[in-house]
Order: C-alpha cells, then structure tokens, then sequence
C-alpha cells in the first residue's frame, strides 16, 4: 500500500441515500487499473460542485458512519443521465474503503465502519449532501485548536482509518 499525503483532506461529504449504502466495493470500476467511481452531486448544489480542486481528499459518510476517503481525479464535469436530479459527477479515486461486513444482508454491509464521531473526535453533526471544507467546521477547529488545527485532525484521521501517510 502507498503512502497517501492527508495535507490535501479538506473536504467531508455526507451521501444522502436513505435506501441503499452506495459507492460499494462492487460498485467500484478500474478503468486505468485504479478504483474510481463517479460521485455524484445534486444538480442544485452546482456551486458546490465545483468547488473542489483537482488532488483535493475528501471523507465520504453514509449514515454516521465513515465509508470512503477519495481523492478528486479532475476538473472535469462529468454528467450522468440516470440520474436526473444528481446527475452532476466528479471522477473519484478511492484512497481507503471500509471493509464491508462478510454474510450479512445488503442493508448491513458497513454497520461495523468507523463511525464519524470516533474519526472526528466529536459530535459531528452535518446533515445535507454539500462538500464542507473541514476548516469552516466549527466543532473541528474548537476540538483541534491547541493540537495543531487541521493537521492534528488529518493525523487523527490516519490513525483512525489505519493508513500509511506521508510525513
């Protein structure tokens, strides 16, 4: 496994599917021998959407629980038909994916991921499917202030999720 450099994590999403846990280890394509994936936006949050720079991490959360840290992979819009009222795309490379819990249903698949509390070090109560830049988190910067701001938190994160970074 490669060393991923957290100085680019900048970006947390939450993905609103109140159905279905999404962006699945099947789900995942390797069009250039890499995991990607294209994540979508809802085309209200155009702004948003293009926000985000080419290298920039994000941590993805699905149900309070921390499932993806991806790396944007381009400037490019990208527009999916299929879905209408996200049909706004951004090329994605998966950085780290929590393992998907064997022999359980569907709907149970990442019950035993991170929860966002444990790698955020605090309630963490974001709702709506908006790329939030980390540092206009304000229980982020009180929790992280004395440590080293947002490099102590990228450190947390390392530790939390298990990955090899760049020093």
């Amino acid at each position: 496994m490669s060393k991923i450099d957290l100085s680019r994590l900048k970006w947390t999403k939450n993905v609103n599917n109140p159905d279905v846990w999404v962006y699945r280890h099947d789900e995942i394509g390797y069009p250039s021998l890499v995991p990607e994936f294209k994540l979508h936006w809802n085309t209200k949050h155009d702004a948003n959407f293009r926000k985000l720079q080419e290298g920039d991490l994000l941590l993805l959360r699905q149900r309070t629980k921390v499932t993806h840290l991806v790396k944007v992979l381009d400037d490019q819009i990208h527009d999916d038909p299929n879905h209408p009222d996200f049909a706004l795309t951004r090329r994605v490379q998966v950085l780290w994916i929590a393992p998907e819990s064997l022999h359980t249903p569907d709907a149970h698949i990442w019950d035993n991921a991170p929860s966002q509390d444990d790698v955020f070090g605090f309630d963490l109560n974001l709702r709506g499917g908006k790329a939030i830049e980390l540092d206009h988190i304000q229980n982020l910067n009180e929790e992280f202030k004395d440590q080293g701001g947002l490099a102590a938190f990228q450190k947390r994160v390392a530790e939390k999720l298990g990955l090899k970074v760049e020093v």
